[in-house]
């Protein structure tokens, strides 16, 4: 499989969850409140590079543990975990030789759509996407 059948398969699993992301986006933004400043938008690649993958949301402002607290239950957006047949869901594995940075591009553009879509309006704070290490 190289680079583009990768990003193209990834992208048809990640599409099917966008319904459940859009409900959590939209329970995350409601609980918005006094002191934050941003929705920051976080895919943490897996440290074996084999493609499992988890991404977070968290409200970017003083005290982020206080801001973080309404929103616990709705944080985790999406992950990838080994079950007993395989992953879950069952996202392809990273092709040998490319980066797990094709990984990131693919959920960010997917996480950007997903937003777009989840609001008839823009909430009241910005939202960011990051990849982290």
């Amino acid at each position: 499989m190289d680079q583009n059948e990768y990003s193209r398969r990834l992208r048809h699993v990640l599409d099917a969850h966008s319904e459940d992301v859009i409900a959590r986006l939209r329970t995350i933004v409601k609980a918005i409140g006094d002191g934050v400043e941003s929705v920051q938008i976080e895919v943490f690649p897996d440290q074996d590079g084999e493609g499992t993958f988890d991404v977070w949301a968290r409200f970017e402002g003083p005290d982020s543990f206080v801001l973080n607290k309404p929103i616990d239950a709705d944080r985790h957006l999406f992950g990838v975990v080994h079950g007993e047949t395989g992953w879950e869901p069952d996202v392809p594995s990273l092709p040998q030789g490319v980066s797990a940075d094709v990984l990131v591009d693919v959920v960010t553009g997917w996480i950007e759509a997903v937003w777009a879509q989840a609001f008839d309006t823009p909430p009241p704070v910005p939202m960011e996407v990051a990849g982290c290490p």
